[in-house]
């Protein structure tokens, strides 16, 4: 112990008297290091954290897929007999999202995302209340009290953290509710919502005891003891071959999914998270290859110290160990600044984020990531150390110790040297490989803002409507209230046109799926119908939105107001189900009704990317408002100038109609659309970054590399130009020397990126992970990054003068 403390204390006078050279080496620790934690802080919060509820590993995500399944949703009837029928569970509860207005409680109407859940929801979760106790089993039916339970967050925000909340009431569209509970701070699932209801409580209401009705959002459950996942999905099986049997019609063509609680959070974050931590792994690597060349370039100039040291009998495994612990103290240093640069891009991190990617909510510097850090300061400093302190010991005492000895021109350097040039080479390959998978994503990205969505999404405002059930009960009150708002909103100034359709396009990927007969045509066996999405609109939704009319006509004012079993379709339908046909006249019937109803088509409008811009567009049918009616509506509204400035008098309008009718989700076109395209922007800004540093650190290291062999090298250029030698054949000299090993290090890095580029196959769009004018563009531009790096020492070699570098020796 006595001999750490000294030499800690002798490293730290080493480290003092060279402030430039200690500064230089952590700054470039701290932003390896730095960037490390950052992303080791986010993978620690989502993939590798236990999740915040007890026994985590028996939670699974339950849900249908199929083709005409909408957002992988469940009907009721199938929950309830998965629920009686599924051996493999303790408990399982339904879940949903529900849009509703909060009124009545003495402050301004509030639109909530809030969230149905079954009685057992709390029980599956094993969480229990703050204050108040959890919904019982017999709360969840038709005809029930009306009970809610309040998240922390919006206990405290709402009612200003009210301990005698619980027995009070609450108006939910427009209707009464009892608050039984509210959940403690951290309990979080599917974001924090701010009130949960139960979703029996509206079955028979809302009609959706129907088996084709698909409500549920999804379904959590809690596996018994002993369970496991593969246990449970052949439970699973087995229940939807009986449902298939009982019910072909809406079963027949569809699978019981289930995963893992774990997995279904995280979804496609997996693979950027991991990408982004090998990234920043490559980062610090360079970043310990440059301060290993400094230290190696630091150990010739130690040379006489070394040798003094053992030569009066210091062992070699005790010098390798002081230079070690100096190594270790700079990594140490370099891991404070580093967690100061990694507090910093944490909240950079969590701005940047997209709001679909990962729940960030808990990243930051807590235990485990300053243990991480800890550890990776660590062992860093011994990979970069250990090479220049087993290669400083390695000495003929002779020489060293000679005044006129060889000095850096012994056998020593040669090593030294060979190490140096291998450290550039690795910098400059792993360099490669970051560049080839920030660029393939920036040209796939590109890509994406490209892509022709089928409207136009310049000067458009957007906004979400949703009228309480209990204030409009009626279809024809719907259709009144949007017409009289189309109306008010059509007359402000600077109003272009004004429309409306139930779910925008790219809105979080939610809508309406269902199957569909043509009239004339032989019914397809059960599961095997045609699918098309659905969306309710008005006649100028088109026009507000830039949806060309290809063929036919537009909803009349007549058929906006009255039903008159009329529908437009989209190209794509028109092209799948007509081909060489005309369907301008023909009918469907679409699956959205009690029972058949056929409808005429009347127009055809173009193609819309509606649930994801890779996807291509999907068959689409538009009901008029009069027709399909929906008590919730997003508003179009372009305008003649900036459409965000416009949202004040569209609230002002829908005020005049209902004054407690609130608005949310406002957004403009553009903002959208940059919430659709968060995840792949995310993603190329953080690799872009990250290979630009690494790019940096590189093109630092060969001019290191460069420089310190122009110093070792005088003499040599001072007899080469005595004797003749014109500065640019020692320009060219030197230029040949680091563009050689560039040239190496692309070589190995080419190999690296082509094998590694497959793995991000999955983020990219409309971009091969091989695309050789990538490949092409980074090689040529790590190229002129070294030539640079280069050139600088290349031409202080050619300005040495022949007398002073041969008085040098």
């Amino acid at each position: 112990m006595r001999s750490l403390v000294q030499d800690l204390r002798f490293g730290a006078r080493v480290l003092r008297k060279r402030p430039g050279f200690t500064a230089v080496a952590v700054v470039a620790l701290a932003l390896g290091i730095g960037a490390n934690t950052a992303i080791f802080s986010v993978v620690e919060a989502v993939l590798l954290r236990p999740l915040p509820y007890e026994r985590p590993e028996q939670l699974v995500w339950m849900y249908e897929d199929g083709r005409d399944v909408p957002n992988r949703w469940v009907s009721y009837p199938n929950f309830l007999d998965w629920r009686a029928r599924g051996r493999s569970f303790e408990a399982m509860s339904a879940t949903r999202g529900w849009a509703t207005t909060l009124t009545g409680d003495g402050g301004p109407p509030e639109s909530l995302d809030a969230r149905m859940v079954s009685a057992e929801y709390f029980d599956v979760m094993r969480a229990r209340p703050l204050i108040g106790r959890a919904f019982l089993r017999e709360e969840d039916g038709p005809g029930a009290a009306r009970v809610v339970v309040l998240s922390h967050g919006f206990w405290q925000r709402r009612f200003g953290g009210d301990e005698k909340i619980v027995g009070k009431s609450v108006t939910l569209e427009d209707r009464p509710f009892t608050v039984v509970g509210v959940m403690p701070p951290d309990f979080r699932h599917q974001g924090p919502p701010p009130v949960w209801v139960l979703m029996g409580q509206w079955t028979d209401e809302k009609g959706w005891m129907e088996r084709d009705v698909r409500i549920a959002g999804n379904v959590v459950a809690r596996l018994k003891e002993g369970v496991g996942v593969e246990q449970a999905r052949a439970d699973m099986a087995a229940v939807k071959e009986a449902l298939t049997r009982e019910s072909p019609y809406t079963n027949a063509g569809h699978v019981i999914r289930v995963v893992p609680l774990r997995e279904s959070m995280v979804g496609e974050s997996r693979t950027p998270l991991l990408l982004m931590f090998g990234a920043v792994g490559f980062v610090l690597l360079i970043a310990c290859a440059n301060v290993a060349n400094l230290l190696l370039a630091r150990a010739a100039a130690r040379e006489k110290e070394i040798a003094l040291r053992a030569a009066l009998g210091a062992q070699r495994l005790r010098i390798v160990r002081q230079l070690l612990t100096e190594s270790v103290l700079l990594a140490v240093l370099g891991s404070l600044l580093g967690l100061v640069f990694a507090w910093w891009g944490m909240g950079a991190l969590v701005a940047i984020s997209p709001r679909d990617l990962v729940n960030l909510h808990g990243v930051g510097l807590n235990l485990t990531v300053l243990a991480w850090t800890l550890a990776v300061s660590l062992v860093t400093g011994i990979i970069f150390g250990l090479a220049p302190a087993l290669e400083a010991t390695r000495l003929n005492l002779n020489d060293a110790l000679k005044e006129g000895g060889k000095g850096a021109g012994g056998q020593g350097s040669t090593r030294s040297r060979r190490l140096r040039n291998a450290l550039v080479v690795a910098e400059v390959a792993l360099a490669l490989v970051l560049l080839a998978s920030a660029g393939l994503l920036v040209k796939s990205f590109v890509r994406l803002q490209k892509i022709d969505t089928g409207f136009n999404t310049e000067n458009v405002l957007t906004m979400v409507v949703r009228l309480p059930d209990s204030k409009y009960k009626e279809d024809p009150q719907f259709v009144a209230f949007f017409r009289q708002a189309m109306e008010r909103i059509r007359t402000l100034p600077g109003v272009r046109a004004v429309g409306m359709v139930n779910y925008l396009p790219l809105y979080g990927g939610l809508g309406s799926a269902t199957g569909f007969t043509i009239e004339g045509r032989p019914a397809p066996p059960p599961g095997e119908e045609p699918s098309t999405n659905v969306r309710v609109t008005d006649a100028d939704y088109f026009s507000a939105m830039g949806i060309p009319l290809l063929r036919g006509r537009n909803f009349t004012d007549l058929e906006t107001s009255e039903a008159r079993r009329v529908i437009l379709i989209s190209e794509s339908l028109a092209q799948q189900h007509f081909p060489g046909e005309e369907p301008l006249g023909k009918r469907l019937s679409v699956g959205m009704f009690d029972k058949p109803v056929l409808t005429e088509i009347i127009g055809i409008v173009g193609d819309v990317k509606y649930d994801s811009l890779t996807d291509r567009a999907e068959p689409t049918v538009y009901f008029p408002h009069s027709e399909l009616t929906y008590a919730f509506m997003t508003l179009v509204i372009r305008t003649d100038g900036d459409p965000a400035l416009m949202a004040p008098a569209v609230e002002r309008e829908l005020r005049a109609i209902d004054p407690d009718q609130p608005v949310s989700d406002v957004r403009t076109m553009n903002q959208v659309m940059a919430d659709t395209t968060g995840r792949a922007r995310f993603n190329t800004l953080l690799l872009a970054l990250f290979a630009g540093l690494a790019t940096l650190l590189a093109a630092v290291g060969i001019f290191g590399v460069m420089n310190y062999s122009v110093a070792l090298r005088t003499h040599e250029i001072g007899i080469r130009m005595a004797l003749g030698a014109q500065p640019g054949r020692i320009l060219m000299l030197i230029l040949k020397q680091g563009l050689l090993l560039t040239l190496i290090g692309i070589g190995i890095g080419l190999v690296g990126a082509l094998a590694l580029t497959r793995v991000m196959s999955g983020l990219l769009f409309g971009v091969g992970a091989t695309d050789p004018v990538t490949f092409a563009a980074i090689v040529l531009l790590l190229a002129v990054v070294s030539l640079i790096a280069c050139y600088i020492p290349a031409r202080r070699a050619t300005r040495v003068d022949p007398l002073i570098a041969l008085r040098y020796e």
